[in-house]
């Protein structure tokens, strides 16, 4: 069974071990709720289901969507259109990480709770800034800017095994995880998803408080207004 002094020295030697494998070199994070086969985009994951093989070239297809796309946008930067079409949900071979360590163990633990997580450390080098397209939006909206977000585009559509290192986040502390990073460093899903589209993430959520509330304050009050009942008087008969 775990105490909260436990499960707080658990939280701490997981973020203490992320701090040491990223002292000496330039790191970006990626969490992820669940330990998924590969780290790969959200349109290599369809096109492989469509195409039902992992031999296709994943550049050459988000082209064709590129070039459709620009019917729908006044922006004309290939890399600015993209971080739009991920910002509104859609697919791209684009993979969010962020520069903060935090924001990517909430990220862990935000989903799956019956599930351990992990943690994507993914080391920075000229020559992987150069392979895997890292960029940052030049003109971010509001969720890429709370996330500290920064895209990874993979040349195949997922990473290379050897190139990242892996942390996990036992199922466990999911929870106590999320409530000390939202106690000790602001991070919460509101922080997080801070637009419309977090709102609509969490919207079913928030009708039942609605509906409930609505239907609370509608219903008929009792009348307060009740006849006390006739006390024994303490004159005696004469």
């Amino acid at each position: 069974m775990n105490t909260p002094g436990t499960e707080l020295n658990r939280i701490l030697e997981i973020i203490g071990r992320i701090a040491e494998t990223t002292a000496d070199g330039d790191f970006i994070y990626r969490g992820e709720p669940e330990h998924y086969e590969k780290v790969s985009s959200s349109l290599w994951r369809e096109c492989k289901n469509v195409l039902e093989t992992e031999e296709f070239d994943i550049e050459a297809i988000q082209k064709r969507m590129l070039e459709a796309s620009k019917d729908y946008t006044h922006e004309e930067d290939d890399f600015e259109i993209l971080t739009e079409l991920q910002h509104y949900g859609g697919h791209t071979n684009l993979i969010d990480f962020t520069t903060d360590n935090h924001i990517a163990l909430f990220f862990a633990c935000d989903g799956s709770p019956d599930k351990p997580g992990r943690i994507i450390l993914f080391q920075r080098t000229e020559e992987i800034n150069e392979e895997y397209k890292i960029r940052k939006p030049q003109n971010p909206r509001n969720r890429v800017i709370a996330q500290k977000s920064i895209f990874v585009q993979p040349p195949k559509g997922f990473l290379d095994l050897k190139k990242y290192e892996v942390i996990d986040t036992p199922q466990s502390l999911k929870e106590p995880m999320l409530d000390h990073l939202q106690k000790q460093h602001g991070i919460s899903t509101q922080a997080v998803y801070n637009d419309l589209h977090g709102f609509i993430r969490n919207q079913s959520i928030h009708q039942k408080t609605y509906i409930e509330g609505f239907r609370v304050g509608t219903q008929p009050k009792e009348d307060v207004f009740q006849i006390a009942p006739s006390q024994p008087s303490d004159k005696k008969e004469m």
